[in-house]
This record gives C-alpha cells, sequence and structure tokens, in this order.
C-alpha cells in the first residue's frame, strides 16, 4: 500500500508514500500504535512522532518518514505501519 522512497543519497531515511490520496487521524494511530508496541514521541497535529527501533513520522497527509538505512527493516515496518493505518476510522 506504499512506495518506499529514498530520501536523498546522504540522508538515512526513507519516505513511505500512500499509492492513493488519503488524510489519517493521527490521534487515532497513537492510540492504536502503542498497541503495536510504538513509542509515542511527539504528536503536533499535523504530525506523529513513533519509535520502535527507529524513529518513524506520520503526518496527516498519509506520508511516512522512517529515519533509518535499512531497507529490509523498512520494509519491515512499513507492513507493520499498514496494520495500524489501513483500518475503518483511521482514514478519512
Amino acid at each position: 500500500m506504499f512506495e518506499i522512497l529514498k530520501s536523498c543519497q546522504n540522508c538515512k531515511s526513507f519516505i513511505l508514500k500512500p499509492k492513493k490520496e488519503i488524510k489519517l487521524d493521527l490521534e487515532k494511530i497513537g492510540g492504536k500504535a502503542e498497541k503495536f508496541a510504538f513509542e509515542i514521541l511527539a504528536s503536533t497535529g499535523s504530525m506523529l512522532s513513533l519509535k520502535k527501533d527507529y524513529k518513524v513520522n506520520i503526518y496527516k497527509s498519509g506520508k511516512i518518514v522512517i529515519i533509518s538505512k535499512d531497507l529490509k527493516r523498512v520494509q519491515e515496518l512499513a507492513l507493520e505501519l499498514e496494520s495500524v493505518l489501513y483500518e475503518k476510522n483511521i482514514i478519512r
């Protein structure tokens, strides 16, 4: 459900871009993410910052940034995040 993009050659992050345009309910995501062992670092209303091995920033637009150079782990986190995000009442 995500397209995985490398942000730049020198950066140590990957961007997950939804394949279709969405709007996320970050408050509901925060509650559900804790059940999947994600730690909430910050919530601003337009961005939710989580941590599970690596820092993950989720934006209302559906874009997700994972701070990691490990593509295999990013792919694993992308699958876990799909379980959190793609549920009724999470996407508007």
